[in-house]
């Protein structure tokens, strides 16, 4: 009997091995490497930002689907046959045009010249100081959220790549630095998405591996 039993153990022990595999790969457009493009498993908390290189390496399984997405180029899903040497090309989106955001003062002038109506429009922009995130990536779950102001009150929900909303917290009168917990999640990619006195900050990915 106890053969048996740790026969069965061995076997299952096999199964998971085998089940989990390692892919790797790079992320590319036209040759040059995308770094920070996120690549996960579809429909799981599974994922990883790529390097400098626009290289990755996750733990998965045949069958998965992985999923590249990159901010304007298209969203490429790949069924996994292959374990390693992926090298997968991104398209640029054409109707995801980059959106400059300015802020500042805009002016106007308007004349006319022979019945003609001519509008000059000036825009005084100025750099916006954005939240920071850091260490990011974590290794141990745990950042540290510098707000580029201070809030009397702050909301901050955190989503997995699912959209599956996991954690919800509210401040008071809180200074600019916020600790992000995520020591009891799995590694992965994780948008932490911010409301401060009623108004929606920018989305902040945080990747915990």
């Amino acid at each position: 009997m106890k053969k048996m039993t740790l026969l069965t153990l061995v076997l299952c022990f096999n199964l998971v091995a085998m089940a989990q595999i390692s892919i790797s790969g790079v992320v590319t457009n036209d040759s040059i490497p995308l770094e920070s493009a996120n690549v996960f498993i579809k429909n799981s908390t599974k994922g990883i930002a790529t390097n400098s290189k626009g290289e990755f390496n996750l733990q998965a399984k045949k069958g998965d689907t992985l999923s590249v997405s990159y901010l304007g180029y298209k969203t490429k899903e790949i069924v996994l046959n292959k374990t390693e040497n992926l090298e997968i090309k991104l398209e640029v989106d054409s109707f995801d045009e980059a959106v400059v955001i300015a802020y500042g003062s805009i002016t106007r002038t308007t004349f006319c010249c022979g019945g003609i109506r001519i509008c000059e429009t000036h825009l005084e922009s100025k750099s916006i100081e954005k939240n920071k995130l850091f260490p990011n990536p974590s290794s141990n779950g745990i950042f540290q959220l510098e707000l580029n102001d201070n809030y009397e009150n702050l909301e901050i929900s955190i989503a997995n790549m699912s959209g599956r909303v996991i954690q919800n917290s509210s401040y008071q009168e809180l200074d600019k630095n916020v600790v992000i917990d995520l020591s009891q999640f799995s590694s992965g990619i994780y948008i932490i998405n911010i409301i401060a006195e009623g108004k929606r900050l920018e989305p902040i990915r945080a990747i915990r591996n």
